[in-house]
């Protein structure tokens, strides 16, 4: 029962994300009417990839912060599930950690290569090549 009622979570979950995100091409180039794709299109699709995963990370974080919480508040004093629940929600906040960590990284290794001002925002991407 687990298993399916996960299952359904993750399909809503993912249904639910970012509607717009398939309803428009990921990348602006290379048809009639638009600039010919290059280094810079091929960045911008790597900065919405990750903009992407962070809404599924930061939805499954809330997930699973919520389904801590939820363990703990069902233990009925039951130490092994209340150490099941707050690990649960500390691998979730670590996990949100070290997406936003690699975030940093990638737009800050995409601005160097680019050639991007360094003003905010700092995850726009405006190629000077």
């Amino acid at each position: 029962m687990k298993k399916i009622t996960f299952i359904v979570l993750f399909l809503l979950l993912i249904a639910g994300v970012n509607i717009s995100f398939a309803l428009e091409p990921l990348v602006q180039c290379g048809n009639p009417g638009q600039p010919a794709c290059n280094l810079c299109s091929f960045l911008e699709l790597v900065k919405i990839l990750i903009n992407f995963s962070i809404q599924i990370t930061f939805a499954f974080a809330g997930l699973f912060i919520t389904w801590g919480a939820f363990v703990i508040m069902t233990a009925g004093g039951a130490k092994e599930r209340v150490s099941e629940g707050k690990k649960m929600m500390t691998t979730a906040i670590i996990g949100m950690v070290v997406i936003l960590t690699a975030w940093m990284v990638l737009g800050t290794v995409i601005q160097i290569i680019t050639g991007s001002p360094s003003k905010l925002p700092w995850t726009e991407i405006k190629c000077n090549y």
